[in-house]
């Protein structure tokens, strides 16, 4: 029985935010009213007058006026923003001149996110966001707030969501079980610079390559005739040059790739901790804006690996977390963790599916039609298209692509075919796949809430079908298995 005298946790109580949250109000304001001002301050600034004093005047009491208004309304939305917990209900009262009151279930709550910018860290402070169920955005967001409290409050609604306790009263107060932390990674400048030299620069780099020929695409009705006819003929430039500033674009373009991915890697991940807590996990990073996401472990419904061929030399993956949200943030709170080694790996799978190491699997591989429906639409139809273009417009270069496509395509989708495994168990699934980008994808059946089983014409012939699972954070696809299985692991799983 819990102590008279002990006070009731601040949550609740209705809960005002830092002082603070007053400056990053008025901030954020301000930064609104100029969004929707400039075309106004650009006329003004622009335009031509006589008289410079009578225009230079409005200009101050027009920001006079900006001015006193953000700070009245931020002062107003500071005074009328409360926050408490009340009968399993999460309740914050906001607004400026217009006040609200949004009463959201706590079984509704999805993910609780902090973070801290220069300013909040300086004060020891968090903005706390929180997402619900279907919600196209932030529901709950709380500017700034004593961190050790939001602590407390996260703590408290992750346990509510774990055991579903009643409502706290005098008589029966809450007791937050303090479980135990272990950081399973924490990133050095060394590790970040590492991290960022082994991510896919080729990638990176061929897309601003094509932006290039993009360009040269675009101005070809300026010019009347052919980019590539308008250098060589107007401007004297020969093939042997094309292919030396080819050259020596895809070497810029590497090293401009190269030094940016290493510069956002930084930003994005500095200081980063990687915590494996009771409940789930942890993640904090950030340079200027320092986030920190956690993943509540029923939460999660599958986890993602995977490794470029540097990566898997240096024995490194990039994992993500796959969280239950509403559509419209699926993308948002899909938690990525960089630098991870294979004993990570390991700790983060078994905590997610236990066991998963010991279980008897059942791997299959897709059927051979898999790899030729692939070679015939990556490798025979753009084929068909490239002789056209070759008979058209005749060149050693086209002639060479046209004799290198066929094979060197069959070659890659030979390679990604034999890379294919679906493991089958009791328990779930396991997909490797990959052939650059070695992928392998884990899954609950516990976490399926629905499945398909689809089945194209051309895969009807050889009796074959593509089997997806539908859930709470995307879908996780086995394709070409034989329809007995496919039909006897839909209805398994159902």
């Amino acid at each position: 029985m819990s102590d008279p005298n002990t006070p009731a946790p601040f949550y609740f109580e209705p809960t005002r935010q830092s002082p603070l949250a007053i400056l990053i109000i008025l901030v954020k304001l301000i930064r609104a009213l100029i969004g929707q001002l400039w075309p106004v301050l650009v006329v003004i600034f622009l335009g031509r007058s006589n008289d410079n004093s009578n225009r230079n005047l409005v200009i101050l009491w027009l920001m006079v006026g900006v001015g006193i208004f953000s700070m009245a309304r931020a002062f107003l939305i500071f005074f009328r923003t409360r926050f408490y917990v009340q009968d399993d209900e999460f309740i914050l009262e906001k607004g400026g001149f217009t006040r609200r009151r949004l009463s959201i279930p706590l079984d509704k709550i999805q993910t609780i996110t902090f973070q801290q910018t220069f300013l909040h860290r300086l004060f020891d402070l968090v903005s706390i966001d929180m997402d619900t169920s279907g919600g196209k955005g932030s529901e709950v967001s709380i500017n700034a707030f004593n961190r050790k409290k939001a602590n407390e409050l996260r703590d408290y609604l992750l346990l509510w969501k774990k055991e579903n306790p009643a409502p706290a009263s005098e008589e029966n107060q809450v007791i937050l079980e303090k479980t135990p932390h272990k950081t399973l990674l924490q990133l050095g400048f060394g590790d970040l610079m590492r991290i960022g030299l082994s991510q896919n620069h080729l990638r990176s780099a061929g897309i601003l390559i094509g932006l290039v020929f993009s360009f040269a695409g675009d101005i070809q009705p300026i010019l009347g005739q052919s980019t590539y006819v308008y250098l060589k003929e107007e401007l004297g430039l020969s093939f042997d040059f094309f292919w030396a500033i080819a050259i020596w674009l895809v070497v810029f373009f590497l090293i401009v790739s190269v030094f940016a991915t290493l510069i956002l890697t930084i930003v994005r991940f500095y200081g980063l901790r990687f915590v494996q807590t009771g409940d789930g996990f942890r993640l904090e990073a950030g340079l200027f804006t320092r986030r920190e996401q956690a993943a509540y472990l029923p939460k999660i419904q599958f986890l993602r690996w995977s490794a470029n061929p540097l990566q898997r030399f240096l024995g490194l993956s990039n994992l993500r977390f796959y969280q239950a949200v509403g559509h419209e943030l699926s993308g948002k709170q899909t938690i990525q963790v960089p630098g991870c080694y294979h004993h990570h790996i390991a700790s983060v799978r078994e905590a997610y599916f236990p066991g998963s190491g010991e279980l008897a699997w059942s791997w299959h591989t897709p059927h051979r039609f898999y790899f030729l429906r692939r070679v015939a639409w990556i490798g025979g139809l753009p084929l068909v298209g490239l002789i056209v273009k070759t008979s058209l417009d005749f060149s050693g270069y086209w002639l060479l692509v046209c004799l290198l496509w066929f094979p060197v395509t069959a070659w890659w989708q030979w390679k990604l075919f034999r890379g294919k495994h679906y493991g089958l168990s009791t328990k779930g699934l396991w997909v490797k796949s990959g052939f650059f980008n070695a992928v392998q994808t884990l899954l609950q059946w516990q976490h399926v809430q629905a499945v398909a089983v689809q089945q194209s014409l051309s895969e009807a012939r050889f009796q074959l079908v593509d089997v997806v699972f539908y859930t709470a954070s995307g879908v996780v696809t086995i394709e070409c298995l034989p329809d007995a299985i496919g039909n006897e692991l839909r209805d398994y799983v159902l």
